[in-house]
C-alpha cells in the first residue's frame, strides 16, 4: 500500500420506475438531453449489461414512425450525447451493437425487487414494523409507468414490475394487519381492489381486515363485490380461498367475541432466525411431533415458533427436568427435555385437534407421531444474521447457541476490543472457556453414553471428519463394533452423516470432546 485511498468508481442512480432519470455520484440529476437520447438509454437499461443491436435501438427510437435514412448516424449522435452526460465509459460499443454498464444497486427496478425480498423475509420472522419501513422505501421508488417511453420491447418488464408494485402493497397491508393497524391496511386494500377488481388475493385480505375490526357486514359486502366482478368479467365463481373465508364469516355471530389464549409458554427468543423449511413442514400440524438436536441448537426456541403459528387456544409447557405432574394433552402441549419415549407415552393423546411437541436431545423411537424434526446447524446466511464477526461464524460452524453466547460476550464493546477478543476465539482453550456454559450442557449427553461410545466420542476430538475404518482404528475395535458406537453418537446428535459412510463432528462438539480427552481420558488416548 502506498498510503493513498483506493479508487472507488463513481456510482450512479438509474431510475426507470417512471420517466427516465439519472442521478450523478453527488446525487444531482444529470442532463440526458431528453427525447431520443433518453429512449436509447432507457432501452439499454432494459437490457442492462447486455448487447443491444442498433436495429433494435432504431426501432425503439422511431417506433411507429418512418425511419429516416440517417437513422444509424443519428443513433451514433445520441450515444455520443449520452456519453458526454454520463461519467466514465458507461456505454460500450462494438460493430452493430451497444450496451450500458450498470453496477449492482444502481438501477431502481433491481433495488425495488431486492427490498421486496427483504420485506418478505422480515414478515416471515414477524418483524412487521421493519417490514413496513422496507416496503415503503420500495414503493417510494415508483414515479409512474416503468420504462416510460418504450413500447413493445418493455411489455414483459413493465408487467413484472407492475406485479411487483401490487405485491409490495399487499405485503404492506399484511404487515399493518400483523401490527394491529387494520384501518391502514383497509385503505391500501380498498385501493387495490378498486384498481383491479379481479384480483382475488386482495379481496381476501380486505375481507380479513374488515373481519379483524369486527366489520362483518363490510366483509360480506366485499365478497359480493368480488363475486360480481368475477362472474361479470370472467364468467367464473370466486376461488376456494375466497369462498372458504366467506363461509367462515357467515357462520360467525354478528358480534364475535375473541377467545383468549390460555398459555404458560416461556417467551419466544428475540431475533429467532432460520428454520423456514421446518416451520413450513409443521404449519397446521396436529398430533405428536418430535423435535431433537444437540444442546443449544434451538429446539425449544423452534417449538415456541411452532406454537405461535399454531392458532391453538390452550398452550402448555412442561419441562421434564423439573418434577411435575403431566397434564393431559389438549390444545398444544410442549414436553421439553424428554429422555425417552416411556416417560411420556401414557400421556399422549388421540385428540385429532391437539398438537404435542416432544423435545429431546436424542432421537426418540417407539412413538406414534406425525413428524420427526432433527434440527441441524444454521445455514451460513442465517448464522450471519446473528453476528457479523467472522471469527465467531468460523469457529461455531452454524451452531446458534454458540454464536449467541460468543456474540453476547462482545456486545457493547469498542471495535478494537471486539477485534482483539474475537481473535482469541481461534484458540481452542480460550474458545472453550468462553463457551463454558454451553459446553457444560453436553456433559449430560456424554454421561448418558455407554462406555465404548464415550471413548469414541473423546477420540473424535482429533478430527472433524472420519469413516468407519478410522473409527475402528482409533478405538482398537472391528468395523461392526465401531458402527454400533457411531450409531449411538448419531442417535444423540453428536455426529452427522453428510454423505454415506462419511461422518462429521461440529466444532462445538469437538471443543467439548477435546476437553474430555485432556481432563478425563487416559494418557494412552492422547498418544493414540
Amino acid at each position: 500500500m502506498n498510503g493513498r485511498a483506493a479508487h472507488t468508481p463513481d456510482r450512479l442512480s438509474f431510475r426507470v420506475l417512471g420517466p427516465l432519470e439519472v442521478d450523478g455520484p453527488d446525487g444531482h440529476p444529470l442532463d440526458l438531453c431528453g427525447g431520443k437520447p433518453a429512449t436509447v438509454l432507457t432501452l439499454l437499461l432494459l437490457h442492462r449489461n447486455a448487447w443491444v443491436s442498433t436495429e433494435q435501438l432504431v426501432d425503439a427510437v422511431w417506433a411507429g414512425r418512418d425511419v429516416p435514412a440517417s437513422a444509424q448516424n443519428n443513433l451514433k449522435t445520441y450515444v455520443w450525447q449520452l456519453r458526454r452526460s454520463l461519467p466514465e465509459e458507461r456505454i460500450e460499443s462494438r460493430p452493430g451493437a451497444y450496451r450500458v454498464h450498470v453496477r449492482p444497486g444502481e438501477l431502481d427496478a433491481d433495488v425495488a425487487a431486492a427490498l421486496c425480498d427483504e420485506a418478505r423475509e422480515l414478515l416471515s420472522r414477524r418483524d412487521s414494523a421493519e417490514a413496513i419501513t422496507v416496503v415503503q422505501r420500495a414503493l417510494a421508488l415508483w414515479r409512474g409507468v416503468p420504462y416510460d417511453g418504450l413500447t413493445a420491447d418493455a411489455t414483459s418488464a413493465v408487467d413484472r414490475l407492475t406485479e411487483l408494485h401490487r405485491a409490495l402493497r399487499e405485503d404492506l397491508a399484511d404487515a399493518q394487519l400483523l401490527l394491529d393497524r387494520p384501518a391502514e391496511a383497509i385503505a391500501v386494500l380498498r385501493a387495490l381492489t378498486e384498481e383491479e377488481p379481479l384480483r382475488e388475493l386482495a379481496w381476501a385480505r380486505l375481507m380479513a381486515a374488515y373481519r379483524q375490526v369486527g366489520r362483518r357486514h363490510d366483509a360480506l359486502a366485499a365478497y359480493q363485490r368480488a363475486r360480481t366482478a368475477l362472474v361479470r368479467d370472467l364468467g367464473i365463481e370466486p376461488g376456494a380461498e375466497l369462498t372458504a373465508l366467506h363461509q367462515q364469516i357467515l357462520s360467525e355471530d354478528a358480534a364475535p367475541v375473541a377467545k383468549p389464549v390460555s398459555s404458560n409458554l416461556p417467551p419466544r427468543v428475540p431475533g429467532f432466525v432460520g428454520r423456514r423449511p421446518e416451520l413450513r413442514a409443521l404449519r397446521g400440524a396436529r398430533g405428536v411431533v418430535t423435535i431433537d438436536g444437540m444442546p443449544g441448537i434451538g429446539k425449544t426456541a423452534f417449538a415456541l415458533e411452532v406454537a405461535a403459528a399454531s392458532g391453538l387456544e390452550t398452550q402448555q409447557y412442561v419441562d421434564l427436568d423439573r418434577p411435575t405432574s403431566l397434564p393431559a394433552a389438549t390444545g398444544l402441549l410442549i414436553l421439553d427435555n424428554v429422555e425417552d419415549a416411556a416417560q411420556i407415552r401414557h400421556r399422549l393423546t388421540n385428540d385429532p385437534d391437539a398438537l404435542v411437541l416432544v423435545i429431546s436431545r436424542r432421537r426418540l423411537a417407539g412413538l406414534d407421531r406425525v413428524a420427526a424434526i432433527t434440527l441441524d446447524v444454521l445455514a451460513h446466511s442465517d448464522a450471519a444474521r446473528l453476528t457479523d464477526v467472522e471469527q465467531i461464524l468460523s469457529c461455531c460452524g452454524g451452531h446458534p447457541g454458540a454464536i449467541r453466547q460468543l456474540a453476547e460476550r462482545l456486545r457493547n464493546r469498542q471495535p478494537w476490543t471486539v477485534a482483539r477478543m474475537a481473535a482469541r476465539f481461534e484458540d481452542p482453550a480460550a474458545r472453550s472457556q468462553a463457551l463454558a456454559e454451553l459446553l457444560a450442557r453436553f456433559d449430560d449427553v456424554y454421561d448418558a453414553l455407554p462406555s465404548p461410545a464415550q471413548r469414541l466420542y473423546r477420540l473424535i476430538a482429533m478430527t472433524p471428519r472420519f469413516d468407519l475404518r478410522q473409527a475402528a482404528r482409533v478405538t482398537g475395535t472391528d468395523r461392526a463394533d465401531a458402527e454400533i458406537m457411531v450409531d449411538v453418537l448419531m442417535d444423540h446428535n453428536l455426529v452427522t452423516e453428510p454423505a454415506p459412510g462419511r461422518f462429521e463432528v461440529l466444532p462445538v462438539v469437538r471443543d467439548h470432546a477435546n476437553q474430555l480427552l485432556i481432563t478425563t481420558g487416559p494418557k494412552a488416548e492422547l498418544v493414540a
